[in-house]
């Protein structure tokens, strides 16, 4: 492959890919854009010519992506991220668009004063703010849809922000060590004690996160680390926002980063006994090709 023949690639060719990959048929892929099967077969051979490389393959009555074109697709997804991130900025004006992908927990420690301190440096940026699961803004941000990532990363995950893959498109810095506490309602029979054994825990309800939280799963851990089964929610809720309200009302338990617990409006206790869980880092992973992410982490360093 030749950097004249790539040179030759159109946005809306990188766009064609990455729909083919994502619905895996050629024939719905052309009916999504308005094209004729057989356009579609040749923008597809087209593009491989352009690579010199067989990005797909034939797989039962659809299409698959050979290991190339994996490899070419996580590079096609980042220069879709940046076309995006420019259209953006096009659509705010002369403001450079800023996406940062955060933990709920973030919002009483770094990520309040990351914002701060963008405004003050790069007053004509406009920053957008996305939540969600570690795996999914993790995909976002290798995908290129978003450039900063801010939170506690289960194992699983962070695995994969250092991979030897991973290592050549992100960078990360720990940011401070994560500390969970349990709570209650200041009323709560187990508010009033001085000392509160870990298995009378067991005797409460508890709204707590989803499953793919890492407050749950650091949580289950423990339970299970002291031989004791891990509380299963009568009350699901996607953060600590809904739970603290809610535990400040009623006799439920939840459980919550410590900095969280501390700055609660509600009338809630921390109850006092100690997580005896590894603190997991609260870190900053962001892509090394974005100049926005760039002045996320100098604004950090302020």
């Amino acid at each position: 492959m030749t950097q004249a023949r790539l040179d030759q690639l159109r946005i809306k060719q990188l766009r064609f890919l990455e729909l083919l990959s994502t619905l895996g048929s050629l024939a719905a892929t052309a009916e999504s854009l308005a094209m004729t099967p057989s356009a579609a077969s040749m923008m597809l051979k087209e593009i491989e010519g352009l690579f010199g490389l067989k990005l797909f393959q034939r797989q039962g009555r659809g299409m698959a992506l050979t290991s190339e074109g994996s490899a070419m697709l996580a590079r096609c997804k980042t220069v879709l991220g940046e076309v995006g991130a420019m259209s953006q900025a096009l659509g705010n004006g002369a403001h450079a668009v800023l996406r940062i992908g955060a933990f709920p927990h973030t919002t009483t420690t770094v990520l309040p004063q990351i914002v701060k301190r963008m405004l003050k440096q790069e007053p004509n940026c406009h920053i957008r703010i996305v939540d969600g699961s570690a795996a999914h803004l993790l995909a976002l941000l290798r995908g290129g849809e978003i450039d900063v990532l801010l939170g506690r990363l289960p194992s699983a995950v962070a695995d994969g922000v250092s991979g030897a893959e991973a290592g050549n498109e992100l960078a990360q810095r720990v940011l401070y060590e994560g500390k969970l506490s349990v709570v209650a309602a200041q009323n709560h029979p187990l508010a009033l004690k001085k000392t509160v054994p870990f298995a009378e825990l067991q005797n409460w309800q508890w709204i707590l996160p989803g499953l793919e939280s890492t407050t749950r799963s650091a949580l289950a851990d423990e339970f299970s680390r002291r031989g004791l089964a891990p509380p299963t929610p009568v009350v699901e809720s996607p953060s600590f926002f809904y739970s603290l309200s809610i535990v400040a009302h009623t006799e439920l338990l939840t459980c919550c980063a410590h900095s969280a617990a501390l700055r609660s409006g509600h009338g809630t206790s921390i109850l006092p006994l100690s997580l005896g869980t590894v603190p997991t880092p609260v870190t900053m992973v962001w892509r090394k090709s974005s100049l926005h992410a760039q002045w996320a982490v100098s604004a950090l360093a302020m």
